[in-house]
């Protein structure tokens, strides 16, 4: 059975929090201002939990329910047929708007072969882990479009964020591989981009064995539970901020995993 992880506001963080640790509302609200009796939050939460409630054994039954962020032009059609797929799946889908616009702009990309092809000229992307080019290079900007199709190419999202500040990868204006593309053929497809698409955020759920543990992957079970309370502790009675859920390689949100897709209802 998986347990419900949600941070998203407050409020529901204030749920999470209560859900997992059986420790009810009233006693966290005692502790509220009390973080500087505690070295850092998470004390003051695994304090709590060891007191008045229960530890989760593991994260990896949790549900963690997060919002997705991109930008659609048809109200994201081609995601409510095939859901929330990678850069390279959403490259290979031929639905996709990412590979409908590169298509028409005639930016061609072969991703069995590493070879990105435009204008009549053709680019090797190919990416080896550890081995970088000199900055500055057409070779680096070649290995940095092959770092996001062959290294970095997960789906991720948000637990939470802080609404005022934008996310520094702008994904609520366009995709970030369109900025590194630009960079190598000297094009504006971002500001295209913009020109035509609009900002949503698509609300789904994924099982935590799916996902990339955030921090120090030797640590305990027990800590690492203690890492996902305490974020939902500073949510519900400190301050929202920045959370993000990265998917593990291969890993793509189907449909019937999908909540909500609405327009994006921050950072406007």
């Amino acid at each position: 059975m998986f347990r419900k992880y949600d941070i998203r506001s407050s409020e529901n963080a204030c749920k999470t929090l209560v859900g997992l640790s059986g420790v009810d509302i009233s006693t966290w609200e005692k502790y509220v201002g009390r973080e500087k009796e505690y070295r850092y939050t998470d004390d003051l939460v695994e304090d709590v939990i060891k007191t008045y409630g229960r530890f989760p054994k593991n994260y990896l039954d949790f549900d963690f329910i997060y919002f997705h962020v991109t930008t659609s032009a048809n109200d994201c059609a081609a995601i409510k047929r095939y859901g929330i797929l990678d850069l390279k799946q959403a490259y290979l889908c031929e639905e996709s708007e990412i590979r409908i616009f590169l298509d028409q702009h005639g930016v061609f990309l072969n991703l069995d072969n590493g070879l990105l092809t435009c204008n009549g000229r053709t680019y090797d992307i190919t990416f080896y882990s550890g081995k970088c080019p000199r900055t500055g290079t057409q070779e680096y900007l070649c290995w940095l479009i092959g770092r996001k199709f062959y290294y970095d190419y997960t789906t991720c999202g948000f637990l939470s964020v802080e609404k005022r500040s934008p996310y520094g990868g702008q994904v609520h204006r366009r995709p970030e591989i369109l900025w590194d593309i630009d960079n190598l053929l000297r094009l504006d497809l971002s500001g295209k981009w913009v020109q035509s698409h609009f900002p949503y955020e698509i609300t789904a759920h994924v099982k935590g064995s799916d996902i990339v543990f955030d921090g120090d992957e030797d640590q305990s079970d027990k800590d690492k539970v203690l890492m996902y309370l305490t974020m939902a502790y500073d949510t519900a009675f400190v301050k929202p901020c920045e959370h993000i859920l990265l998917m593990k390689n291969g890993i793509q949100i189907s449909p019937d995993s999908i909540i909500e897709i609405k327009p994006l209802s921050c950072w406007n």
